[in-house]
């Protein structure tokens, strides 16, 4: 994979601690004061526990920078092409008419919804569906007031900042983001949205959203997180998701990221499950200059069970990565993981699927898979599946598969009249329509099959991003 170089800043940066002795992680090329000085912009009308976590997360930042292609975990995807850059906090936005206007153009159909630009809510309470007596939903900043118990029980113990770059710097930059919560029992009908506009701007920015979610026993929610934006100069995104799961508990969530331009994406969700709990995760990337996304679980009690399923599809040069993570630690635990890609153009998809089983994981049964499809000779895909067993009496099985489309599929609808270009789309579409028949509410499948055909070579002229 072709390396982006970092600029001649990085090399005379002062190094310390793990960074120096092994140069796996390396500092911003201009060193910390940007980020530094950034922090000290930022609101400090928050509670004193708010301010430590922050002092917390920039001095683990600190500690590491950001990690190089000798980390193993990044070993396909160079960082420099955001440690390169000195990124400033973006001002405060009003909604103004257009925003509204793009915002409620990706609402689904009968979902409550937080809207956020830049990171920051628009407003403090959810628009659309109203939720249940009991439940929870309002923006991070507003919960760490109003609802500062749950919030503190939960933040940071799903997705921990250490030996984590990104986890920890937005950790440093926390600011707002969503907070739900469902109390027990409750069967939500109600799904909820969070839409996260961003770009836009004329300098390189930075936004650091976190989402907290608990779903109380025995209840059921369907989540959907939807990321869209267009910049022409660096804008990069680092989202952090946490969601805890108690026993019995259900949820279907959702990752959308349908961005254009200079926007660099890095996104990480880590769930934590109790016995009995299901926890389904959908990942679409469509697009971008440079994405990650980090999808974990830890199988935690006996009867957990997990479904990753995602889509990607890159163009151009654009880079997609997704690393994933199962952790089967308890007996009696199931998994099913299904990931599809399809790079055209000079694009470069990253797949790391780990599922781990630990000792005394009896009676574990975890199946994974990874397919990809190449539309040009300079597109290329790294991926790894990763299955590691410590203990006996399982069954798992992974796999991956590279391919092109099928010539005897493609001969086969031109011999019945169909087009090059029509018939080259509808095997695309197949290839990527077993992800999204999956969506759980039908209703909303159109819309995600309108951003396929925005994002694949010669597809229609609507632009659903």
């Amino acid at each position: 994979m072709t390396s982006l170089a970092l600029g001649a800043e990085a090399s005379q940066a002062p190094m310390t601690g793990l960074a120096a002795r092994n140069r796996r992680f390396v500092p911003p090329a201009h060193g910390f004061a940007p980020y530094l000085e950034a922090q000290r912009k930022l609101d400090a009308n928050v509670p004193n526990w708010v301010r430590a976590l922050r002092t917390r997360g920039m001095q683990e930042f600190q500690k590491l920078g950001f990690p190089t292609t000798r980390v193993e975990d990044w070993k396909y995807t160079d960082t420099s092409v955001i440690a390169r850059e000195v990124f400033t906090l973006p001002e405060p936005l009003a909604a103004d008419a257009a925003i509204r206007e793009e915002q409620t153009a990706r609402m689904l159909p009968g979902t409550a919804v937080l809207w956020f630009v830049h990171g920051r809510a628009l407003e403090a309470t959810p628009s659309g569906q109203r939720l249940p007596s009991g439940s929870r939903f309002l923006s991070l900043r507003q919960a760490w007031v109003q609802e500062e118990r749950p919030v503190r029980d939960a933040l940071g113990t799903c997705a921990t900042e250490h030996d984590a770059s990104f986890t920890a710097l937005n950790l440093a930059f926390l600011e707002d983001g969503a907070f739900l919560w469902i109390p027990p029992g409750t069967e939500l009908a109600t799904p909820v949205q969070l839409l996260f506009a961003g770009g836009g701007v004329t300098r390189p920015t930075l936004v650091s959203p976190r989402n907290v979610v608990v779903v109380g026993e025995r209840a059921n929610v369907t989540l959907v997180e939807w990321w869209y934006g267009e910049s022409a100069v660096p804008y990069l995104t680092n989202a952090v998701t946490e969601i805890v799961l108690a026993p019995g508990a259900r949820i279907d969530h959702i990752r959308i990221t349908s961005e254009q331009g200079a926007m660099l994406h890095m996104a990480r969700t880590a769930v934590r499950q109790s016995a009995g709990s299901s926890y389904t995760s959908r990942v679409l990337t469509f697009g971008g200059c440079w994405a990650r996304v980090e999808t974990e679980t830890r199988l935690a009690e006996e009867g957990s069970q997990a479904v990753f399923d995602g889509l990607y599809i890159a163009a151009n040069t654009s880079l997609v990565d997704h690393h994933t993570t199962i952790d089967h630690v308890a007996r009696n635990t199931t998994s099913r993981e299904l990931y599809k890609g399809i790079l055209d153009g000079a694009s470069r998809g990253v797949f790391n699927g780990k599922v781990y089983v630990r000792p005394g994981a009896f009676k574990s049964d975890a199946q994974q898979m990874n397919k990809n499809l190449l539309l040009s000779d300079d597109a290329e895909i790294d991926t790894k599946p990763q299955l590691e067993i410590f203990a006996d009496d399982v069954k798992c099985s992974h796999g991956a598969t590279i391919g092109r489309l099928d010539e005897d599929a493609l001969f086969y609808l031109r011999a019945r009249g169909i087009g090059a270009d029509e018939a080259r789309r509808l095997l695309i579409f197949a290839f990527a329509n077993e992800i999204v028949e999956r969506l759980p509410i039908p209703e909303w499948q159109p819309r995600i099959r309108e951003l396929v055909r925005a994002h694949v070579a010669g597809s229609p002229e609507e632009d659903a991003s």
